[in-house]
């Protein structure tokens, strides 16, 4: 089989003075327009470099970015038809994108542009590379620290880890890393690239690419903060995410050769890439949800995969599962089970407080019931499908329902999950402000395309192309909500009392992660897709943990990637069906999709529809096949 070849861009770091010396003349027409956007001469920056802006990240993006298309074209012309697969390092993904006819040259140029000037302004933060430690010693050194601001930020090779964060702790973090053998290195950048601190960043180039236009993908293109492929078209907020997601390069290069050799070629600036995929051919990561390299597709799978799903925040409600509970007992065993975990840990009563039925119209807002409850409800049902005889291909969790599917997925034991679940919760009560959140039904780009609208709340999840859930403090999702129904704009408060997945998380993320180094984590049995993540979940760490609650869900895209593995048929063990029902508003009847139960009570008719529907699936299917 011969080798894939895949063209690769490098990113920030890879400029230097002369760069393009042979490309400026032979693209006068594309010169110019990149002059015009970036306002001065590229050449002249590129060559001479006679105010030495060449290394400030506003002229350093729209330069590199420049040389490496003009490179590319070069190289496309000379050697007819390109790669079908590119891939770029942070800034260079703009390339990959670029050559996979995602916009033309000048937009290129603006975009990067428009990004260079964001991360220019970044508050004042570091960057330094971590050599001869891997990813998952640097974390755990990380979590026992008590440098509450310092993220991983590149993972470039088996012992190559770039950390960022504020400047006074990426200094203080030297003697952490040296002292357990590493050599420590700071990068010439002035802000934390590739971290939290990068998140108002984030936010104002989302609010400036709302209303670019891009083209369908003509070639593969693995993103940095996936490690996986662009899909086709949709992916505008994958280059919004790259900006403060860590970029996942030994992965992806590491995910590519799992499917097959690779001829990878460096098209721009240096050899920074090429050099690293010498170290990643010689160990490269162990990946789990590998596809077929570009070419005819493989054959069927043997039956459709079967894929558990488990929602989090604004799915519960007092007396969910109650009937089960009285009248099914391995759901009725299986919850006690968490039960007992549970009051050894808080010395409260889940039973009890669950189905107090003078609570049954109230919201179920208290954090510490309402997780533990999700919890037990999403184990217990999956013991009672088990036992039916439906066993999960895969897992797809959302808040704190990752919890659920990593346990599933074998990365977690009970008793640890539990303790996590108790862990984040009694953190949240007492370190996280009150907040809410909003569910909106609206195209799932209205927040960028309206940011004054959205003032004050962040982007909590995106359920399907025309629903989303903002989260906020609770004065900015009334005042939003005012507006929304101004504007005839349906929108629906969730259940809860904080604003997950939002920047209010952020003070209970040092312990949150401390707790986490202590628990023993698994590589996960069966594929596990994570909401967090947009996608496939390579290994379960202490990074995904915190995510799950932190990082914008985004349900609609691991739903995708999930499909893109296989047909799947995927099975709601949540207490409402709301995550069933959001493949079906975004997918009609193209997905088969059902809840194990739902909010009416009805829960054995529930269960009883659920598991004909899934004979009948597997019926119809042994019938073609």
């Amino acid at each position: 089989m011969s080798a894939t070849p895949v063209w690769v861009f490098p990113g920030q770091g890879s400029q230097l003075k002369g760069m393009g010396a042979d490309l400026f003349g032979r693209y006068p027409e594309l010169v110019a327009q990149a002059d015009e956007v970036v306002g001065c001469s590229l050449r002249r920056l590129c060559l001479e470099d006679p105010d030495r802006q060449l290394d400030q990240t506003e002229y350093t993006q729209p330069a590199l970015f420049v040389v490496s298309a003009l490179s590319y074209l070069s190289r496309r012309e000379q050697e007819g038809a390109p790669a079908s697969c590119f891939a770029g390092h942070s800034l260079g993904e703009f390339n990959a994108l670029f050559a996979a006819g995602a916009f033309d040259f000048a937009t290129g140029v603006a975009l990067v542009r428009r990004r260079g000037q964001l991360m220019a302004q970044a508050p004042k933060g570091a960057m330094a590379a971590v050599v001869g430690l891997g990813e998952e010693r640097v974390r755990a050194l990380l979590a026992g620290s008590g440098l509450a601001h310092v993220d991983v930020a590149n993972v470039n090779s088996p012992g190559q880890v770039v950390v960022s964060g504020a400047y006074d702790e990426i200094e203080r973090s030297e003697a952490l890393f040296t002292g357990a053998g590493a050599r420590f290195m700071r990068l010439k950048v002035s802000a934390a690239f590739h971290s939290r601190l990068m998140r108002e960043v984030e936010q104002a180039f989302a609010a400036f690419i709302a209303e670019v236009s891009f083209r369908p993908l003509t070639a593969e293109v693995i993103a940095n903060c996936t490690a996986r492929p662009y899909p086709e078209t949709d992916y505008r907020s994958l280059l919004v995410r790259q900006i403060s997601a860590p970029v996942r390069w030994y992965e992806s290069m590491s995910w590519l050769l799992a499917r097959g050799e690779v001829a990878l070629t460096e098209v721009g600036p240096g050899d920074v890439l090429t050099k690293l995929q010498v170290k990643i051919r010689q160990s490269p990561m162990a990946v789990r949800d590998v596809a077929e390299a570009p070419g005819p597709r493989p054959a069927p799978p043997a039956r459709p995969r079967t894929i558990f799903m488990y929602p989090g925040q604004g799915a519960q409600y007092y007396g969910m599962g109650q009937e089960l509970y009285q009248r099914h007992e391995t759901f009725r065993r299986a919850m006690e089970t968490c039960a007992g975990l549970w009051r050894s840990l808080t010395g409260r009563e889940l039973i009890a407080g669950l189905y107090d039925g003078a609570r049954r119209s109230d919201e179920l807002t208290d954090v510490q019931l309402s997780h533990a409850a999700l919890f037990s409800v999403g184990h217990a049902l999956t013991q009672v499908l088990l036992e039916a005889g439906v066993h999960p291909d895969g897992v797809l969790g959302c808040g704190v329902g990752e919890y659920v599917a990593v346990t599933v997925a074998g990365a977690l034991s009970l008793e640890d999950a539990m303790a996590l679940v108790v862990k984040q919760a009694s953190l949240v009560g007492e370190r996280v402000p009150e907040g809410g959140m909003l569910a909106i039904l609206a195209p799932a780009d209205h927040r960028e395309r309206a940011p004054d609208l959205y003032a004050g709340t962040a982007l909590a999840d995106v359920s399907f192309a025309h629903g989303f859930t903002v989260s906020g403090p609770k004065a900015a999702l009334a005042a939003l909500r005012r507006r929304l129904d101004e504007q005839s704009i349906a929108s629906l408060p969730l259940p809860a009392a904080h604003a997950f997945h939002s920047p209010a998380m952020d003070p209970i993320e040092p312990e949150l992660r401390r707790f986490v180094g202590g628990i023993a984590l698994r590589a996960p049995r069966i594929p596990v897709y994570s909401a967090a993540r947009g996608g496939a979940l390579g290994q379960c760490d202490a990074g995904h943990l915190w995510d799950a609650i932190r990082r914008p869900a985004d349900f609609r895209r691991s739903v995708e990637a999930a499909v893109g593995d296989g047909e799947c048929r995927f099975v709601d063990l949540g207490p409402s069906g709301t995550l069933a029902a959001s493949i079906k508003h975004g997918h009609g009847g193209r997905l088969f999709q059902a809840p194990a139960i739902d909010q009416f009570g009805r829960d054995l008719q529930s269960l009883s529809r659920l598991l004909a529907d899934l004979d009948r699936v597997k019926g119809r299917w042994n019938h073609a096949n």
